[in-house]
């Protein structure tokens, strides 16, 4: 192990160093990474449900007249419908927490931190 830690030597951070951008607080940065995370979590529900419901929808059309099949293709496409009910009602409850209180949550765009 000590032939590993002199291999490597001494590691050093970079010069200039990440800090939070010109003109930001450390809130409105925290802020900035928490509002890109709502928007990826609801991306990523949308399409996850959309593409369940489309695979649902081949297990469907592929069942070939199989009773367990079909029953099975209809489960999953409500459980589609639903997660994309979930994501929708998450999305307008946000919206209308915006509304209410002033602040921006989701509608501040998608904005990633830069350095």
């Amino acid at each position: 192990m000590k032939f590993l830690a002199q291999a490597v030597g001494t590691i050093n951070p970079p010069a200039g160093a990440v800090s939070i951008p010109a003109g930001q607080s450390e809130t409105s940065f925290v802020a900035g990474i928490i509002r890109g995370g709502i928007q990826f979590i609801l991306i990523i529900g949308f399409i996850v449900s959309f593409i369940w419901i489309i695979f649902a929808g081949f297990r469907f059309v592929f069942s070939g007249g199989d009773e367990k099949s079909i029953s099975g293709a209809w489960s999953q496409i409500y459980w589609g419908l639903i997660g994309l009910v979930v994501v929708v009602g998450a999305f307008a409850i946000i919206r209308l927490v915006e509304a209410f209180f002033l602040v921006d949550i989701v509608s501040g765009g998608f904005l990633l931190p830069r350095r």
